[in-house]
């Protein structure tokens, strides 16, 4: 269940390429791009709470805090420091830079999880690394661009993406998913207002009804649902894992491209993605093969204890 969880959102994310595309295409910004994203999902989850179940606004001081803390770093300065890297070094090492987040999700696991850094953990996310460098570059080194600052704000992106699934492991059990989904949208849209006219953006998107409706089905598919995926899927797997095999994302966006916009679909990014697939499945095939071992043990002693009682 929780690979299937994580699965879902990495697909619903995977798409955002073309929403984003055709946004930039009639004259949008990535900022602009980014704030709509928070302000409609964050509009959406306002609706559903007010006609669901008003209670779930109330929040405690300490919580509500958690919840914008969970905004301003995963939403919104995940966004500033990705679309500044992109702006600087390319959208190729932005990305490149961005799939560094399973390992900062393993550093912070294991500083407030106390999570083992195992070896399989560690070839997972050397592989699934590669696999994302493969599709991103499609194998050439040459697509990676240098530049010191947009570099340094790729690897923050990387650290503000990848600590998501800590703060979400340590969500309290008294915060209900759609609350610290809405304020932290909320949070998300303050942060990247600072970077843009929002009421000039809002009023250029809205002279045209088809925009709106592409808007919400923004905040909704790419944003909401992913999200909630992404929430549930964190009580079923550790971090770690949940940051590798989120990371299908990137063969869901490739495949996206192949479809829609006929990019080529070569062996290296094939390579790259059955990298990617192997990385998910490394940490779960050792388990079940520790779990067969054990009930094997179990039936080999009750074996023995029944035949030493006759």
């Amino acid at each position: 269940m929780g690979y299937i969880l994580v699965l879902l959102a990495a697909t619903f994310w995977g798409s955002l390429g073309v929403i984003v595309t055709y946004l930039k295409d009639i004259g949008f910004n990535s900022y602009e791009i980014s704030f709509f994203r928070m302000f409609f999902a964050a509009v959406l989850m306002y609706i559903y709470i007010f006609f669901k179940d008003k209670k779930k606004f109330r929040i405690s001081g300490k919580k509500l805090i958690f919840c914008l803390l969970v905004g301003v770093i995963s939403q919104g300065l995940f966004n500033l420091f990705y679309f500044g890297s992109i702006v600087r070094v390319g959208i190729t090492t932005g990305v490149i830079l961005l799939y560094t987040a399973p390992i900062f999700t393993m550093i912070f696991a294991r500083i407030f999880n106390g999570i083992l850094l195992t070896k399989i953990n560690i070839v997972s996310i050397i592989l699934c690394f590669i696999g994302c460098f493969f599709i991103v570059t499609n194998g050439s080194i040459d697509n990676f661009v240098g530049d010191i600052v947009g570099i340094i704000l790729g690897i923050l992106a990387g650290m503000s993406y990848g600590i998501l699934p800590i703060f979400n492991k340590n969500l309290p059990k008294e915060i209900d998913s759609y609350t610290l989904m809405f304020y932290s949208f909320l949070a998300g849209v303050f942060v990247i207002s600072t970077q843009i006219n929002p009421l000039e953006s809002l009023e250029t998107l809205c002279q045209d009804r088809s925009l709106i409706i592409l808007g919400l089905g923004f905040g909704l598919i790419p944003t909401i649902l992913s999200h909630l995926f992404f929430l549930k899927a964190i009580k079923y797997l550790d971090p770690i894992r949940v940051s590798i095999v989120a990371n299908f994302e990137v063969m869901v966006a490739s495949y996206v491209g192949f479809l829609i916009y006929g990019e080529k679909l070569g062996i290296i990014k094939i390579i790259g993605m059955l990298l990617i697939i192997i990385a998910s499945i490394l940490p779960s095939i050792k388990k079940l093969r520790k779990r067969k071992l054990n009930v094997i043990s179990r039936k080999v002693k009750n074996y023995a204890f029944r035949n030493k009682k006759i």
